[in-house]
C-alpha cells in the first residue's frame, strides 16, 4: 500500500465517523509566537483544547510536521526525521477513551488489514481505565498490554512531576512487532522482549493522548471539565510498517529521493567517501530527510537567514552538504534534488506543482554561499588553529568553536574534521553549554514560557467570546454596541481616559490588517466621548479596534457611531487594486511562474514580493508600469464573487501559497486580467488608481524579487517633485531640461577621460614606487632578490598591483613583501615570480606566519598571497617577521 493510499485511506475513514477533514497548517504557525514550526497535528487546534473555541467537536488532519530536537539521530535510525506527516484525529470535549481506542484499533486491523496478533499496546502505569478497555472490551491478551511510567506513556512527558503546567494526560501507544530484531540489533533478553526494548523489533506506530487533566503543580493534577482526544501517528513510520521494510528510507516516497543521491554520487562524486557501509547509508538518509524539509520549509515562505525559521532552515541545508562531503560531493548538489522530491509528494501536497525551479534556486544560492563562505572561514580557522599549535595546546577552546559555528556558520561536523586532520581536539563539553545559553536566549526571544500555550491578545478576544460582523466592504460608517473592552489581555467591563486598550464591536465598517493590507484607522464616537482608533487588527477572525481615548468613560454595550478615515481607505483601495494589476503585468511580461510571496498594502505605497530568477532590467520594469497603466485606463469595473475554495481554484483564480483559506473564499476579478482570492477592499474600476508609478526593484532573497510602487495622488506628487528635480539640475547646467540626456551623455564621456588620466598617472606612479623599492632591493643567496616595504594610505588592490610591477621589474627570483595602513586595518601582500613557486616556495605560507602578527588571517594563490588584520601599531613587526622569515628559507 502506496504512503498516498494510506492518507487517503486514514482521513477517509475518519471523515465517516464524523470528523470533518481539516487541511495541513503552514509549517511555520501563524498565531503562535510561542513555537517555531508545526510540531504535532494537534497544534492548530490548541483554541479548541483549551476550550476557547466551540465551533467544532472533532476533527482529522494530517498535518505537516517539523522537530529539530534529534537531528543528530536522523538518518542513524530507521525512524527519526526532520520533517515528516502526523496523521491525526482529534476530540475537543466529544468522545473520549472508548471510541479513540475503538476506531484506532479498527483502523488499524480491518481498514489497512494489520493482523491483531501482531500488535501490542502501552498504557500509563496508573490508567487502570485504558488497561481494562484493552484487555476486556479489545481482547488484547494481558501479556500484550505493558504499563510504562510518566516519562513513555505521559503528554508532554514526566508532566505530573516536571511540567509544564496546563492540559496534560495519559497516553496509550500501539505498537507493530516485526517478529524479529532489525537494522543489525541483537536483543538483550530475548525470553522477555517487548515495547520499550532497544532491538527495534518493536515499532510505534499510533499515539493515543488522553488529555483529562490539568496540571496546577508538581504532581498535582485537576480534572478537566472536558475530556480531549489527541491522537499520532507518522505515516513514514506507517508506510515502512505496511510496505514491510525495514526502515522509513525504504519506503516509496524515500526509494526516488535516495535513487537520486545516489546517482549524484557517482556523477559529481570525486569517489572520496567514508569506507564504513553504515556511515554512507546514514550520510545519504540524512541528505534524504533533510531535502524534504527545506523543500517545505521554503514551500512555506521560509527563506536562509540567521533569525529563527530561516536559521533552521540554513542548517539543514549545511548539514547536508556536509553529509554530501562524506560522501565525496563537493560542490553544490541539493538543488538538483528538488524535483524529485516534488515528483513523490505532489499527490498529498498539489500546491508543490510548478514551485521547483523557485525552490531550486533558492536552495542552490545557499548552497553556493555556503562554500564561499566555507573557503574564506576556513583561512580565519586555520589561524586559530596554527596559532594554538605554536603553543603547544592541543585543544580549541569552546569559545572559538562556538565563534566559528555559530556566528561564521561553519557545521561542527565540519569543524571536528578540521580539528582531528591537524591533531586538535575541541572542547566539546564547554560548547554545549554556549549553545544551550544561546537557545535559552532564543526560547526568550520567542516568548515561550513555562505554560504550554502563552496568553495573548487571542486568549482575551477568545476568553470575551465575542462575535464581530464586518460591514466595511459596504460602508465606512455604522452605529454599534460595545461588546468587549480589552486591556492587558484581559477582557474587563469599561475604560475611563486617558487610556489605551483594544475593543470589539458587534458590527465594524474597520477593516482588520491582513493578507498585507493594513487596518483601518478613524474614530468611534459615543455619548460624552470620542475614541481614536489607531489600528485594527484581525484576531480569530474578528476585528479588534486599536484605541485611544483623551477623556470620558465607556462601558460595554455602549451605544458608538464607528467613522472610517475615507480618505486613507480610499488611498489603501487604490494601491491593494493596482496590486493585482501589478501581478498580472508580471505574468504578462515575465512569464506564468510568477507568483506572490508577500506583499504589504498601506496608503502610501505597496510593496509585492514575488517569485523570479533574476532582477528585472529596466525594459522589463518599463514594460511592467506601462502596463499597469494601460489597465488603469481601461477602467475596468472589479467584480466580487464568494465561492466554494474548489471553485475558485477551478476558476483560475491565484491564491498566496502557504495561506490558509476557508472553504468560503472572496475572489477578486478585473475581467479577464485578473483573479485572486482576496478579502481586502478594493475600488469599484481600475480607472479610480488613477496613475501607477515603480519606485523600487530588489532581492529579497535567492528567488525572490521586490518590487515597491505608489499610485493615485501619492505617485503624482512624486511625479511633480521629480519635475521640479529636473527643472532645477536643468537651470543648474543652463540647458534646457529636454536637453538633459545629451549634457549627461558628455558630461559621462568627461569623466570617463578623466579617469583613464588619472589611471595613467597612477600607473606611472606605480612603476616609479617599484622601481624605488626594487632599486632597495636586498639580495639573498647571490640570486634571490627580496624586496620589502611599508606603504600606508594604499587599498589592498593598489598594494596587489604594486606586487605586480615589482615582479615585473625585476623578473625571476624575485619576492615582495609589501605592508601598508589602510583605512584603519593592517594589510599583508606576499608575492613571488613562478620559478621560485616551481621550486617549491609558497606565498601562503609567509602570509599565513605573518598575519598571526597583526591579528588577522587571509589566502591567496602561491604566486600571491594577501591577508587583513586589526593591530596596525605590529606592521613594522610584521614586515620584520616576513623578511625573517624569507631569510631564514633561503639560508
Amino acid at each position: 500500500m502506496t504512503t498516498d493510499e494510506l492518507r487517503k485511506k486514514f482521513l477517509f475513514f475518519f471523515a465517516s465517523k464524523g470528523h470533518p477533514v481539516i487541511s495541513s497548517d503552514s509549517l511555520v504557525p501563524k498565531d503562535d509566537p510561542t513555537v517555531l514550526f508545526t510540531g504535532a497535528g494537534m497544534n492548530q487546534f490548541k483554541d479548541y483544547f483549551l476550550g476557547k473555541r466551540k465551533d467544532m467537536k472533532r476533527a482529522a488532519s494530517c498535518q505537516k510536521c517539523l522537530r529539530t530536537g534529534d537531528l543528530d539521530n536522523v538518518g542513524k535510525t530507521p525512524s527519526h526525521h526532520s520533517f515528516f506527516e502526523m496523521l491525526g484525529n482529534f476530540s475537543f470535549g466529544d468522545y473520549f477513551k472508548d471510541e479513540a481506542i475503538i476506531w484506532a484499533w479498527g483502523f488499524l486491523t480491518k481498514e489497512l488489514g494489520m493482523k491483531e496478533n501482531d500488535l501490542w499496546v502501552s498504557v500509563y502505569k496508573d490508567d487502570d481505565e485504558a488497561y481494562k478497555f484493552w484487555r476486556d472490551k479489545i481482547k488484547v491478551p494481558e501479556e500484550k498490554i505493558v504499563r510504562f511510567g510518566a516519562k513513555e506513556n505521559f503528554w508532554p512527558a514526566n508532566a505530573p512531576e516536571d511540567g509544564p503546567n496546563g492540559p496534560c494526560g495519559p497516553c496509550s501507544e500501539i505498537y507493530y512487532d516485526y517478529g524479529r530484531c532489525f537494522v543489525g540489533k541483537t536483543c538483550p533478553d530475548p525470553d522477555h522482549c517487548a515495547p520499550g526494548c532497544p532491538c527495534g523489533r518493536f515499532v510505534e506506530v499510533w499515539n493515543l493522548v488522553f488529555t483529562q487533566f490539568n496540571r496546577v503543580g508538581p504532581n498535582k493534577l485537576e480534572p478537566l471539565p472536558n475530556k480531549n482526544i489527541d491522537t499520532g501517528m507518522g505515516l513514514e513510520r506507517l508506510a515502512s510498517v505496511m510496505q514491510g521494510v525495514a526502515t522509513n528510507f525504504e519506503t516509496d516516497i524515500f526509494v526516488p529521493i535516495i535513487s537520486n543521491i545516489e546517482l549524484l554520487v557517482k556523477e559529481i562524486g570525486t569517489g572520496e567517501y567514508a569506507l564504513d557501509k553504515k556511515d554512507r547509508l546514514s550520510y545519504r538518509n540524512a541528505i534524504a530527510d533533510h531535502i524534504r524539509a527545506a523543500v517545505f520549509c521554503i514551500a512555506d515562505g521560509v527563506l536562509p537567514s540567521n533569525n529563527r525559521q530561516g536559521y533552521v532552515l540554513k542548517m539543514l541545508i549545511r548539514r547536508s552538504l556536509v553529509n554530501g562531503g562524506f560522501l565525496g560531493i563537493k560542490g553544490p548538489f541539493l538543488y538538483k534534488l528538488v524535483d524529485p522530491v516534488i515528483r513523490v509528494m505532489r499527490n498529498g501536497y498539489p500546491e508543490l506543482i510548478g514551485r521547483g525551479e523557485n525552490i531550486s534556486l533558492i536552495i542552490k544560492t545557499e548552497e553556493e554561499k555556503y562554500f564561499s563562505i566555507t573557503e574564506e572561514v576556513r583561512g580565519a580557522f586555520d589561524t586559530v588553529m596554527f596559532g594554538l599549535k605554536d603553543k603547544n595546546i592541543d585543544v580549541i577552546p569552546c569559545e572559538s568553536v562556538f565563534y566559528f559555528h555559530d556566528t561564521k556558520g561553519l557545521p561542527i561536523e565540519l569543524i571536528k574534521e578540521y580539528a582531528e586532520t591537524n591533531g586538535l581536539r575541541l572542547d566539546l563539553d564547554g560548547y554545549e553549554k554556549l549553545m544551550e545559553e544561546q537557545r535559552e536566549k532564543s526560547r526568550g526571544a520567542t516568548k515561550l514560557t513555562g505554560e504550554i500555550f502563552a496568553e495573548t491578545l487571542t486568549a482575551a478576544v477568545l476568553d470575551a467570546d465575542v462575535k464581530s460582523e464586518f460591514v466595511g466592504y459596504e460602508n465606512l460608517e455604522s452605529d454599534a454596541a460595545v461588546k468587549a473592552v480589552l486591556k492587558d489581555n484581559k477582557s474587563i467591563s469599561g475604560v475611563t481616559g486617558p487610556a489605551e486598550f483594544a475593543l470589539v464591536l458587534d458590527v465594524t465598517p474597520f477593516y482588520g490588517e491582513t493578507g498585507g493590507q493594513v487596518g483601518d484607522t478613524g474614530v468611534i464616537e459615543g455619548k460624552g466621548f470620542k475614541i481614536e482608533v489607531v489600528d485594527t487588527k484581525l484576531v480569530e477572525k474578528i476585528p479588534v479596534h486599536i484605541c485611544k481615548l483623551k477623556e470620558g468613560e465607556l462601558k460595554v454595550e455602549d451605544k458608538v457611531k464607528a467613522k472610517v478615515d475615507t480618505e486613507r481607505r480610499m488611498a489603501i483601495a487604490r494601491h491593494h487594486t493596482a496590486t493585482h494589476l501589478l501581478q498580472a503585468a508580471l505574468r504578462r511580461v515575465l512569464g506564468p511562474h510568477i507568483n506572490q510571496s508577500g506583499s504589504l498594502v498601506a496608503p502610501d505605497r505597496l510593496r509585492f514580493d514575488f517569485t523570479h530568477f533574476k532582477g528585472l532590467t529596466g525594459e522589463e520594469l518599463e514594460a511592467v508600469e506601462s502596463l499597469v497603466n494601460d489597465y488603469i485606463r481601461l477602467n475596468t469595473y472589479l467584480k466580487v464573487n464568494t465561492m466554494d475554495l474548489e471553485e475558485a481554484k477551478k476558476s483560475g483564480a491565484t491564491a498566496l501559497f502557504g495561506e490558509k483559506y476557508d472553504q468560503k473564499v472572496r475572489v477578486v476579478s478585473v475581467e479577464d486580467l485578473s483573479r485572486e482570492l482576496c478579502g481586502g477592499t478594493h475600488l469599484r474600476a481600475t480607472g479610480e488608481i488613477g496613475i501607477f508609478k515603480i519606485t523600487g526593484e530588489s532581492s529579497v532573497a535567492a528567488g525572490i524579487r521586490r518590487i515597491e510602487a505608489i499610485a493615485g495622488e501619492v505617485a503624482y506628487k512624486k511625479i511633480k517633485e521629480s519635475e521640479g528635480d529636473l527643472k532645477t539640475i536643468a537651470e543648474t547646467l543652463k540647458i534646457k531640461p529636454e536637453d538633459m540626456p545629451a549634457e549627461i551623455e558628455k558630461l559621462t564621456d568627461q569623466v570617463k577621460e578623466l579617469e583613464k588620466k588619472l589611471k595613467n598617472y597612477e600607473a606611472g606612479n606605480l612603476r616609479e614606487k617599484a622601481k624605488e623599492l626594487v632599486s632597495k632591493k636586498e639580495l639573498l643567496d647571490n640570486k634571490t632578490v627580496l624586496v620589502a616595504g611599508r606603504i600606508d594610505g594604499c587599498a589592498p588592490d593598489t598594494l596587489v598591483s604594486l606586487t605586480d610591477s615589482i615582479k615585473a621589474a625585476s623578473k625571476d627570483n624575485t619576492i615582495s613583501i609589501l605592508v601598508g595602513a589602510f583605512e584603519e586595518k593592517a594589510f599583508i601582500v606576499v608575492g613571488m615570480s613562478q620559478d621560485l613557486v616551481k621550486a617549491g616556495l609558497d606565498s601562503r605560507a609567509i602570509v599565513k606566519y605573518i598575519s598571526k602578527v597583526i591579528s588577522g588571517g587571509g589566502g591567496g594563490r602561491p604566486d600571491l598571497a594577501q591577508a587583513g588584520g586589526k593591530d596596525i601599531s605590529r606592521l613594522d613587526e610584521a614586515l620584520k617577521a616576513g623578511i625573517d622569515a624569507v631569510k631564514e628559507l633561503k639560508k
